[in-house]
């Protein structure tokens, strides 16, 4: 029973409905989006906010009390009606219910409402539910357009990041081309400035090697000579042996000398490469440790070559890689066929005969690799540093090309390019016996009287009689005079270089004028000109080298003198 007084009630009502106007108040003015709807849907209220923010204005004529009685679900978006019913069923069974609400404006357009839906349970009839919500539809739409302003921005920015890999790696392309072309510049002047100290040593080393020539020709000439003197038990006979080993190895020098010098220009026949380096690998496998294996490809092509120079580089090749594996190995010698086409090599384009030599020995150090070509450049405590120099300027001679890759440890090949030539087969060689005797008469013309008296002496025991000249002026003389007669010269062999005189290139023009049939031999230690490779377009018929044996002698007459 209430025992307060009726002013005391009246107060407290006026009270409670003084505080129920405040609340409406509120709510009719808040900017909230606010409405009340029961369990089936039905709009009880609606606040002024929620019914403009639909497009339903005063100014137009509609109050918000015009939308009690409506169902919730006709100012849903039609594409989210049919989740209205699940609302309805989950706000029964759960108190609260928050999340997107998409809402059909009065002209038609979408919104997007947050709404936070609270269940009222009364003390008296059905519950009811009260919502609150706000507008983010122009969060969303500004949001999604962040989104696309990112995505733009994203995909200029992986564009730019594609058009900068793209520019740089251009950029680096042409960073990378220049270093290679400073590098490949870097190479050129090297090679060059190796090519001026060569050419300043060859100077030096072709004069010297003439003259060494000039008295290796009548030591070996006299050794030979001498032994030809003595009887087959004769013990002299094996010191005059040891003599002539030694000048042997001095004529190695020689011609080592000469190779990188002004003159060694290469004496050229089409030549079938097989055998010449079945000959070297066989003589490079005399008291070897090491195992050499010989491949030799199918149809190899001829090479137009000086058989003694390429013979004595493929030696240099060989003992280098005996050296190379003291205690024995397996040395693997290549020979095949090989075009190039690609300018990978700085040699002509074309076909190549491809000589390969590999060791698996200690192999060279990458820091004095590119010198092991200079002149007296070794890493042997006892070595010249002159092999490999002069292999590589037999090989340049002959218009061809080395190359050498090595790795400490594992071991080093040498390839050696030579340029096929066209011939088919290589014109046979005739094979005499040595010292093999003939007749006729013979003109020599040599400054040197030594050479002379040599000449002289084994050409006569061979059966030969010989005239000698001193100059151009008196072999020419020697020539007519006995052509004059019935005792003309079946040969003349004549030195190259005269010093202060007549040389041999102009007595042999001379004396073609004098007699057509004139046989021609031109010999010299020392020649900075292609005659001594090319003598046949210089008018001569053969060649004889200095130092030469008096086989080689003998064998060089054998051709050219014709038998009566």
């Amino acid at each position: 029973m209430n025992n307060a007084s009726p002013a005391a009630n009246r107060c407290s009502l006026e009270a409670s409905t003084d505080q129920l106007r405040l609340y409406r108040l509120l709510v009719e003015n808040s900017l909230g989006l606010m409405c009340i709807h029961d369990l089936e849907g039905v709009l009880r209220f609606i606040n002024p906010a929620a019914a403009q923010a639909l497009g339903y204005k005063p100014e137009d004529g509609y109050n918000p009390e015009d939308g009690i009685g409506q169902n919730l679900k006709e100012f849903l978006a039609p594409s989210v009606r049919h989740l209205f019913d699940e609302y309805l069923y989950r706000i029964q069974s759960e108190p609260i219910s928050s999340g997107p609400m998409r809402i059909m404006a009065r002209d038609g357009t979408e919104r997007i409402w947050f709404c936070r839906n609270i269940r009222y349970d009364r003390l008296e009839g059905s519950p009811l539910v009260l919502g609150h919500a706000i507008d983010i539809t122009e969060r969303i739409r500004a949001e999604r357009a962040l989104k696309e302003a990112q995505s733009a921005v994203q995909e200029a920015h992986d564009e730019l990041a594609t058009r900068v890999a793209e520019r740089t790696a251009e950029l680096q392309q042409a960073n990378d081309r220049l270093v290679a072309e400073i590098a490949q510049r870097k190479l050129v002047e090297e090679e060059l400035l190796r090519s001026r100290k060569l050419e300043s040593l060859g100077v030096l080393a072709g004069g010297i090697a003439h003259d060494f020539n000039n008295f290796l020709t009548i030591i070996c000439g006299n050794i030979a000579l001498a032994k030809m003197q003595l009887k087959p038990a004769d013990p002299v006979g094996e010191i005059l042996d040891q003599a002539a080993v030694a000048c042997k190895r001095a004529t190695s020098l020689a011609s080592q000398l000469l190779t990188f010098g002004k003159g060694g220009a290469p004496v050229r026949r089409p030549t079938q490469l097989a055998a010449v380096v079945r000959d070297a690998v066989d003589l490079a496998r005399a008291g070897a440790k090491a195992t050499i294996e010989l491949f030799i490809g199918c149809d190899l092509g001829l090479a137009d070559i000086d058989i003694e120079q390429i013979s004595h580089a493929l030696h240099n090749l060989l003992l280098n890689a005996r050296q190379a594996m003291p205690e024995g190995g397996t040395i693997e010698v290549h020979v095949e066929n090989v075009v190039l086409d690609d300018g990978s090599l700085p040699i002509s384009d074309g076909r190549y005969v491809i000589i390969s030599i590999a060791d698996h020995g200690c192999g060279i150090g990458a820091e004095v690799l590119p010198n092991i070509f200079d002149p007296y450049f070794t890493t042997k405590p006892n070595g010249r540093g002159l092999g490999l120099a002069s292999v590589n300027a037999i090989i340049a001679k002959h218009q061809g090309h080395i190359t050498v890759k090595s790795t400490l440890g594992i071991g080093t090949t040498f390839s050696v390019y030579l340029p096929a030539c066209t011939a088919v087969k290589a014109p046979e060689i005739a094979i005499s016996e040595p010292l093999q005797n003939g007749s006729g008469r013979i003109l020599i013309m040599d400054d040197e009287e030594p050479i002379c008296h040599l000449l002289t002496r084994i050409l006569t025991q061979l059966g030969y009689e010989v005239e000698c000249a001193r100059n151009g002026v008196e072999a020419i003389q020697l020539y007519q005079k006995a052509k004059d007669s019935t005792r003309s010269f079946a040969a003349v062999l004549v030195d190259l270089t005269i010093p202060g005189g007549m040389g041999g290139e102009e007595v042999a023009a001379r004396l073609r004028q004098i007699d057509q049939s004139v046989v021609l031999i031109v010999s010299s230690g020392y020649s900075d000109t292609p005659i001594m490779s090319e003598f046949r377009r210089h008018g001569f018929d053969e060649v004889l080298s200095k130092p030469w044996t008096p086989a080689q002698l003998a064998e060089v007459l054998r051709r050219c003198v014709r038998v009566p």
